[in-house]
């Protein structure tokens, strides 16, 4: 069973049924999605926080279509590999449940999601209402030491030091990062010089790498609202220009290449 502790005194959370209460009586509201906030970095409520609505409905509304369902169940199939029944899994930077959803489901595992966009744990409250979720970031997960089996961290943000903390002795690390040719064809399409993706790193500071599984294939979309919504839930959205969006917006097909690496580490002693 998942532990929460407060983020101001790290004592033990516990739930009178509508919020979240330590003994030195620090309250968390249990919002009507079934997260709890436990970010402390809100105090300008003007100040934007994780993934905005749009471009969370547009991940949504793509991964439902199944294209990156040869992935999940990758991710899946090599963390049933890990875990037994109610085992603590964390999913750091969670977003919108795609894969914390079946992570549960095919595990058996007591998941807790995290991300720092209430407008992701909406969505992922929606697609499973049997999650424990919290607006947290991922460096700073409100568990105790040493009380998680698995962490997993899928095109998000990686911070080894707080995983390796919050992990057992022995514990797994799952991540999830894109190769150097996902989505190529979809750059190409938009960008006069399109890059390659790094190659993803091996080493992991505080971990040993046990080994890494790799995934490609292609995909074909043929309605043009799938396109818009596979480029607005990638970082490239927001930082490219009106005129090379003009381009998205005239295709009214696409295929493209999708590359992704599950890389396993174990925590070092």
């Amino acid at each position: 069973m998942i532990v929460l502790k407060c983020p101001v005194c790290q004592h033990t959370l516990y739930s009178d049924g509508f919020s979240l209460r330590c003994k030195n009586q620090h309250n968390y509201d249990i919002s009507k999605y079934h997260y709890v906030n436990l970010a402390m970095d809100n105090r300008s409520s003007k100040k934007h926080h994780g993934d905005d609505r749009a471009m969370v409905l547009a991940r949504s509304a793509f991964l439902n279509e199944g294209y990156y369902a040869p992935f999940r169940k990758l991710v899946v199939d090599t963390a049933r590999g890990y875990l037994q029944k109610e085992d603590n899994l964390i999913d750091a930077g969670c977003g919108e449940g795609y894969y914390t959803d079946l992570l549960q489901q095919e595990t058996g595992a007591s998941v807790l999601g995290i991300d720092i966009s209430k407008e992701a744990l909406r969505e992922a409250y929606k697609r499973n209402h049997d999650l424990l979720l919290a607006v947290t970031s991922a460096s700073s997960i409100p568990v105790p030491d040493e009380s998680a089996h698995m962490v997993v961290s899928l095109f998000a943000p990686c911070f080894p030091e707080e995983f390796h903390r919050i992990l057992l002795p022995g514990g797994i690390l799952l991540r999830g990062v894109p190769l150097d040719d996902h989505l190529w064809e979809l750059k190409c399409a938009v960008y006069d010089e399109p890059y390659r993706n790094p190659k993803p790193e091996m080493e992991l500071e505080h971990f040993d790498f046990l080994y890494q599984k790799e995934i490609r294939y292609r995909i074909r979309m043929d309605k043009p609202e799938d396109i818009r919504n596979l480029f607005m839930m990638t970082p490239y959205y927001y930082k490219t220009g009106a005129a090379d969006q003009e381009k998205l917006s005239k295709l009214t097909s696409l295929q493209t290449q999708l590359g992704f690496a599950v890389q396993v580490y174990r925590k070092k002693a």
